[in-house]
């Protein structure tokens, strides 16, 4: 629940409103269940006769709606952006929420060798090792592992089960969803003839700032150095990053997505979910790579790649229409060469 003016709410967002703006709004909404009281949005121009049946309270949308013959009987806020006022809107109310812990819980063991802000906030039964540092205003959740010497930069977020191994860093405001495993070893062993014998991962991970890492994401340390995350990029559940990886600036990686020791992606790639990218491979920037897809030498900047082999998507389709009629060919070319087939 919310108790915002339409006037508040435009203050927030940048919109401008038609209607009254003392209105009263006390729930945020899709746009399918929004009620009296309610705001909502809608992006696309040629759904606003929908509009017509609705009985949300207001309703944000284009600018350009403006110069449009619609009928809604509510309020209306005009924005740029949509989307983006949307998320400006949410973001407010997020930070106004009660819902993250405000304090330093007395069940939390805090080594007298580590550094927290007095602004930090400590859940229940999370442990912080000796040299670590918590930087203002971060939260820590409850059942959370800060192993020694870890940095944990300003307004950084760490849910509930996450471990962040010793020597590791996060920048500001960096999101560590539940169960994620940051600075874990690196895979790697070497065959002496007898037995696998492991070589001790020594690096560390370093995370830069705005990052958000999703639930049960794993991103293993560096054998040497580190593996390096930049800033503003976002990962998904269920990720996994070998060790000195180096992932560029706004990169966008999508669940079950492995990738091996030591690739570099380039900033702004997009990578789909169920993505393999062999080990040492150099990505390209602002690549879009597409669901499933196996990548095993290097790429240009600005490829956009799907299947395995990688190929063009409109490649990719053709194969994928041709696969489609295997059966009905095979069926074919049997009744043809049934001695053969």
């Amino acid at each position: 629940m919310i108790n915002l003016t339409l006037k508040e709410i435009a203050k927030i967002t940048g919109g401008k409103i038609k209607g009254k703006e003392n209105f009263k709004i006390t729930e945020i909404c899709p746009i399918t269940e929004c009620g009296k009281h309610g705001i909502c949005f809608l992006e696309k121009l040629e759904n606003l006769p929908t509009l017509e049946k609705l009985t949300a309270g207001c309703v944000m949308i284009p600018e350009e709606a403006n110069k449009k013959d619609f009928k809604f009987s509510g309020n209306i806020l005009y924005c740029e952006n949509v989307k983006i006022a949307f998320m400006k809107l949410l973001k407010y109310v997020d930070k106004i929420s009660d819902r993250h812990p405000k304090t330093v819980s007395s069940k939390a063991e805090i080594s007298q060798k580590a550094k927290v802000s007095t602004t930090a906030s400590i859940g229940a039964f999370s442990v912080i090792e000796n040299g670590a540092e918590i930087g203002d205003n971060s939260i820590i959740y409850p059942n959370v592992y800060i192993g020694k010497d870890v940095k944990i930069g300003a307004g950084c977020i760490v849910y509930p089960n996450v471990v962040i191994r010793e020597a590791c860093a996060l920048g500001n405001n960096v999101i560590l969803q539940p169960g994620c495993v940051i600075g874990g070893d690196g895979f790697g062993y070497v065959f002496d003839g007898k037995m696998h014998q492991k070589i001790p991962q020594i690096g560390r991970v370093l995370i830069e700032d705005d990052v958000e890492i999703g639930a049960n994401t794993t991103i293993d340390r560096a054998t040497l150095k580190e593996t390096f995350i930049g800033k503003n990029s976002k990962i998904d559940n269920l990720v996994q990053i070998g060790h000195n990886v180096k992932l560029g600036t706004s990169c966008i990686i999508i669940s079950q997505t492995g990738i091996a020791g030591s690739v570099e992606v380039g900033q702004g790639t997009i990578i789909s979910g169920q993505t393999a990218i062999k080990d040492h491979v150099k990505i390209g920037k602002f690549n879009t790579i597409g669901p499933r897809t196996g990548i095993m030498k290097d790429t240009k900047d600005k490829e956009t790649l799907f299947g395995f082999p990688p190929t063009t998507p409109g490649e990719y389709f053709k194969i994928q229409a041709v696969v489609m009629k295997l059966p009905k060919i095979y069926k074919l070319l049997k009744k043809k060469f049934k001695d053969e087939l």
